[in-house]
């Protein structure tokens, strides 16, 4: 499979192009909101999001059918950054089973800046 192919599908939300990588039963979760997707489900929720997105793969890691990505996705319009790291188990070269966690992008807590305990990365 593909993933920067992936990527790019997802962020210019072109639902037929994502749809061709996943198995046509599989499933999709977003633990940050408690939702179960399945691909026709999850492609309009992605799809039918507002705005134009881009993304950038940052890190790729793969363990045998196990398929790991971190992407940050983020907008100019209004100005919106995403982390998301995502899990897919593949069969057959496409996607059976995929769970994301989802996390905004922004400065640390005032309580931790006040500390100063952070190193730049």
């Amino acid at each position: 499979m593909d993933i920067q192919q992936y990527w790019a599908a997802t962020a210019t939300q072109d639902a037929a192009r994502m749809r061709t990588f996943f198995h046509i039963d599989a499933i999709i979760r977003w633990h940050n909101t408690n939702e179960q997707f399945t691909v026709e489900e999850f492609l309009r929720a992605n799809c039918e999001y507002p705005g134009t997105w881009y993304a950038e793969l940052e890190r790729i890691e793969q363990l045998d059918n196990l398929l790991i990505s971190v992407t940050r996705i983020y907008s100019m319009e209004p100005a919106e950054s995403h982390h998301v790291v995502c899990f897919m188990q593949l069969k057959d070269g496409r996607i059976a089973a995929m769970d994301e966690y989802w996390g905004e992008d922004g400065a640390a807590p005032q309580w931790r800046l006040d500390k100063t305990i952070k190193e730049p990365p």
